[in-house]
């Protein structure tokens, strides 16, 4: 694990209060990590396919029923379409 340390200013202060607002993170780490994972994929340097089926195996480790992996799976496609 990496532990950083970042300062936000102006607009993307504003962006990471307008994420947790929404409730899309729950905290400003949270919402990091999920930019960092949507321009890997926007890049090509995950595979979005891939990413979800990964997300699909850890839901189900957590014990989640199959209507609410689905949920996940349909909101991070949703995300990943309109960003």
């Amino acid at each position: 694990m990496t532990t950083l340390t970042i300062k936000f200013h102006g607009y993307q202060e504003d962006i990471l209060q307008r994420i947790m607002s929404a409730g899309i993170a729950e905290t400003k780490s949270e919402a990091i990590r999920m930019a960092l994972l949507k321009l890997a994929v926007d890049i090509g340097i995950i595979d979005e396919i891939k990413l979800l089926k990964g997300m699909q195996k850890k839901l189900a480790k957590d014990r989640l029923s199959p209507d609410e992996i689905l949920k996940e799976i349909s909101s991070v496609k949703n995300e990943s379409v309109s960003g």
